[in-house]
């Protein structure tokens, strides 16, 4: 089945959430009118671990807002275990609604989406864009500065492996430690133009994606690996699905922002700051190893 958007296709918007009171309105506004050409749009939202009033804004929507539910979790972050571990249960919670709540079934696309105002510039355009190109099982965001979701990127040529475990081991060997984040991660932080063609992935984000329902059904997330390292869950949610024959896609039109915290910590300026903090950074050390010596 090739994807095409009618104006009598659906789509649900699921996605995790946290400490979204004062951004949660104008994300629902921004990605339900960039979808304004489905038929209905449905929401399902996963709550946990938020210090603000995220649960109690949720209910209000839930109660005003026509196919708005959510779920709240409460604090699901155990000491000691990756953040994705938390993340993985929480999305796939989402997975199970859309598998079994019987009007989600009656859905031809499923939107995985961020909030927190990192979807500031998604557009009608944008979502039009995917279905230009019909042969795709899911399709994801680019931003229009640099690409910034690395770690949840894989691709043979481009990203093929996990960006923190490669930055763990340049570690050992790069004693300045900007050349190992040069080397692992700024390096793959790409600028694609829009006009670009579309790029084949085994795993992207990018803080949204439109998937065919029947595609989203065939995965599961996990954060963790099986050595215990962390994970980002989108990684081993798409490998199940790349298993199945599934075809994932970049949409470089596809935009949803320009850039994020992730990317702006390589920028020059805050490479600067960096850089001159290592020094004060060495000289603590240095002043903690003499004060064990005279101790000792």
């Amino acid at each position: 089945m090739t994807a095409t958007i009618t104006s009598q296709n659906k789509i649900l918007v699921t996605g995790i959430v946290k400490d979204i009171s004062k951004t949660i309105d104008s994300d629902l506004s921004q990605i339900e009118n960039a979808l304004s050409d489905f038929k209905e749009v449905l929401w399902f939202l996963v709550e946990s671990d938020s210090k603000d009033s995220s649960v109690e804004k949720l209910e209000k929507l839930s109660k005003s807002r026509k196919n708005f539910r959510y779920i709240s979790l409460g604090s699901i972050q155990d000491a000691g275990k990756p953040r994705t571990v938390g993340m993985a249960r929480a999305r796939n919670i989402c997975l199970e609604e859309a598998k079994s709540y019987l009007p989600y079934k009656e859905v031809d696309y499923v939107a995985v989406s961020d909030f927190n105002r990192l979807n500031s510039r998604l557009s009608v355009m944008g979502i039009r864009s995917c279905f230009e190109n019909p042969i795709w099982d899911a399709c994801f965001a680019n931003q229009s500065g640099r690409y910034y979701d690395v770690w949840a990127l894989r691709h043979p040529l481009w990203s093929p492996n996990d960006c923190w475990q490669q930055h763990a081991f340049f570690r050992k060997f790069y004693r300045f430690p900007e050349l190992a984040l040069n080397a692992s991660i700024r390096n793959r932080m790409i600028h694609i133009p829009k006009n670009s063609d579309w790029i084949e992935v085994d795993s992207a984000f990018g803080g949204f994606g439109v998937y065919k329902r029947e595609t989203y059904l065939l995965g599961s997330y996990t954060g963790i690996t099986s050595e215990n390292l962390p994970i980002c869950e989108h990684v081993p949610f798409h490998e199940e699905l790349r298993k199945s024959g599934k075809h994932l896609f970049i949409n470089p039109q596809l935009i949803n922002t320009h850039s994020t915290d992730h990317s702006q910590r390589m920028n020059l300026l805050r490479t600067f700051v960096r850089v001159a903090s290592y020094p004060i950074k060495i000289f603590k050390r240095l002043l903690i190893k003499s004060r064990q010596k005279t101790e000792n």
